[in-house]
């Protein structure tokens, strides 16, 4: 492929709620551009996009994929994201790489949950937008409803490519810009047959334009003069230059149509990206510091400039690691000595490469704007920014969303444990949403998702990459336990063996210490617990109140007072007095009222006003206590403390109420006591659990 200019880049993604077409409309383009010689379907495993064996398997887009193509004397860089929940993070990772965005939108379904979160990342990066509208071929479309939902999701969004009929009578689309007609006649035509706009669609295109017109000439105050003297006198050039303005400022979002499976508008869709979109040089980009100082730098996107670019995502193949490196500014060519600011170390790659697909096209050098797949790096991942030493930059990358799902993990074999830590850290570090920690306390390794599908996808890679079978399960929960009552008991330990023997004898005072975690007080007086043993004594309080005597968890707010015991010349030692507070522990804390405390989490909860009440009931039934509520960003936000224990599944069954509407965080408050009822259950699992 041959090297483009800035200026003659284009970096879009692909977004809008699953099942709307993204990959077919990126198959479309592929052909068009003639990257294809037939339009590669999802259903058939002929579509190049979608390509990892776990696309292939759910007939879904999975991963933010990658096609770079020539297009009248451009590069398009056209980058599918995932349209599921479960994989918003690839969502965020083509919306940092994307200087523009073209939301789906299905027109019999209108606006969904999908379109208003995927707009939303948008919105929050300021990226411009273009809005397809697509499966023109659906009965019972109702156009005026649709574009009556599109408005209300934004009232910039603006009919410039309209459909010529829908469903059967789909017969092509009109430009109003260009104010032609154009019909469909094969699949197989890269271009459409232009015609006159008919007669009987002539009244709603004349208005649908006037519309459009005022929409455009508002982005420009020139234009805007020039349409109040002689709205006739502005050319179709000079609306073109103006509709660029307007996107590019995010003060117009052009709707286009297009029926993707039969290539219908594909063509007059990328020729509106290359004519009225933003390039690179145009665009507006992360905020940029001198490496190790919070001193702002403003990149031109300058190829000639200081090399500057940013990790968007990483992804691992049997033949090593990639890295997508979306360029700011510079140029990048083989040999050069490349500084990670974030992690302080050096890179050197050989050979640049873009994709179309999974196939590797070769690339002399990248320039500022353009996007690069860059083999092996040391340890380059998503975030980290790329640039020279003598000049470095850090790249402040936004933080992907973490994962709200979590389950125990462990492989069927004792003896894959340490593959499946080795394979699950590459999928995690690839995913960046995606974590996996082992829990010592709860002697437990932990994998934490988006959801169910997104843990779904990580074990059968894991399988499939690794050979490794796991299971999952409901995590341990971390419990306390602690006192009530005091108590004052003695600990004597003796053992004699025919020479040197044991002999430890203290008496403790245990009392409740309510926020203290664990107290220990000497009042030993006259020596007759020698000085030297005091420490013995509370080591061995220390390590034993980690395993409770309810349920086996640690034992916290208490105090130990030390104060009475005894010892022997020849038979006392540390050990002894060690094992004597360890038995005055295990009874004392039994006689004092022993309690099981649970982690209590502040939950808010953000959520449409219609399921406020399915929401609070819920959350009533998990043992929460509801703080209360306030407005937020269109949506209500519901406080309440709730256990931990009745956590589990939370994202999923959110899910579930809401039609993914709904999103919570969690964070940590306190530990209180265990109803007695629970108590008991729980004594009975985790017993159970450990005798096993």
């Amino acid at each position: 492929m041959k090297i483009y200019t800035t200026d003659k880049i284009r970096n879009v993604g692909l977004f809008g709620h699953g099942g709307t077409g993204k990959t077919s409309l990126a198959e479309a383009m592929l052909y068009t551009a003639g990257a294809n010689n037939r339009i590669g379907k999802v259903d058939d495993d002929s579509s190049l996009m979608d390509y990892d064996p776990e696309e292939m398997k759910r007939k879904a887009t999975i991963n933010a994929s990658l096609a770079a193509v020539e297009y009248k004397n451009c590069k398009l860089n056209i980058i599918d994201a995932p349209g599921f929940d479960d994989f918003i993070g690839e969502v965020y990772k083509a919306a940092l790489a994307v200087d523009l965005g073209i939301v789906l939108v299905a027109a019999q379904s209108g606006v969904e949950v999908g379109t208003e979160k995927q707009w939303k990342i948008l919105d929050n990066f300021n990226k411009p937008r273009l809005v397809y509208l697509s499966k023109l071929d659906k009965e019972n479309i109702n156009l005026d409803k649709t574009l009556e939902s599109l408005k209300e999701l934004d009232a910039t969004i603006t009919p410039v490519i309209i459909p010529w009929g829908v469903s059967e009578n789909l017969k092509g689309v009109i430009d109003l810009l260009k104010m032609k007609a154009y019909k469909f006649t094969d699949a197989k035509a890269k271009s459409m047959e232009e015609t006159e706009i008919p007669a009987d669609q002539m009244d709603v295109v004349q208005s649908l334009r006037e519309q459009m017109v005022e929409s455009i000439v508002s982005c420009d105050e020139e234009l805007m003069e020039k349409f109040f003297e002689d709205e006739t006198s502005i050319t179709s050039s000079e609306l073109t230059e103006a509709l660029k303005k307007g996107v590019i400022s995010n003060q117009i979002k052009p709707l286009v149509c297009g029926m993707a499976i039969d290539n219908i508008g594909t063509s007059q869709l990328m020729d509106l990206i290359v004519s009225s979109t933003p390039s690179p040089a145009e665009s507006v980009t992360l905020p940029v510091f001198k490496a190790g100082t919070e001193e702002t730098v403003k990149l031109d996107c300058n190829p000639d400039g200081s090399l500057c670019g940013f990790v968007f995502k990483k992804i691992n193949e049997q033949i090593g690691d990639m890295v997508f490196v979306r360029m700011l500014n510079g140029t990048l060519t083989t040999g050069l000595e490349i500084y990670n600011s974030k992690k302080d170390g050096y890179e050197r790659f050989t050979s640049f490469s873009t994709l179309c697909g999974k196939t590797k096209i070769d690339m002399e050098k990248a320039v500022a704007g353009d996007i690069v797949a860059l083999v092996k790096p040391k340890s380059a991942a998503f975030g980290d920014t790329l640039s020279l030493k003598s000049d470095a930059f850090e790249v402040q990358v936004p933080a992907l969303p973490e994962g709200k799902l979590t389950y125990a993990i462990s492989p069927k074999t004792k003896q894959d444990q340490e593959k499946m830590g080795t394979g699950l850290n590459s999928l995690c570090a690839d995913d960046g949403i995606l974590s996996y920690r082992f829990e010592p306390e709860l002697g437990q390794s932990l994998i934490t998702g988006v959801g169910d599908t997104h843990i779904d996808v990580a074990i059968s890679r894991l399988k499939s990459r690794w050979g490794v079978d796991v299971e999952i399960s409901k995590p341990r929960v971390p419990y306390r336990e602690t006192i009530k009552g005091s108590t004052r008991v003695q600990g004597r330990h003796k053992k004699q063996t025919g020479g040197k023997g044991q002999f430890g004898d203290v008496w403790i005072r245990f009392d409740p210490a309510p926020g203290k975690g664990f107290e220990f007080v000497d009042e030993i007086v006259g020596g007759v617990v020698p000085k030297n043993f005091i420490p013995a004594v509370e080591k061995g309080l220390q390590e034993t109140r980690q395993k409770g005597v309810l349920a086996g968890f640690p034992t916290i707010d208490f105090k130990a007072t030390l104060d009475f015991g005894s010892y022997h010349d020849v038979d006392s030692n540390e050990m002894s007095f060690k094992l004597a507070a360890a038995l005055a522990f295990k009874k004392g804390i039994a006689e004092a009222r022993p309690i099981l405390l649970e982690p209590i989490y502040e939950v808010a909860v953000s959520v449409p006003d219609e399921f406020m009440g399915d929401i609070i009931g819920d959350l009533n039934k998990r043992r929460g206590k509801v703080l209360g509520m306030e407005p937020k960003d269109g949506m209500q936000v519901v406080k309440a403390n709730v256990p931990l224990a009745e956590m589990y599944k939370y994202a999923t069954d959110l899910k579930s109420m809401t039609q993914s509407r709904a999103d919570f965080e969690m964070t940590f408050v306190s530990y209180e006591e265990v109803p007695g009822n629970v108590t008991e259950q729980v004594i009975k699992e985790y017993k159970t659990a450990d005798e096993e």
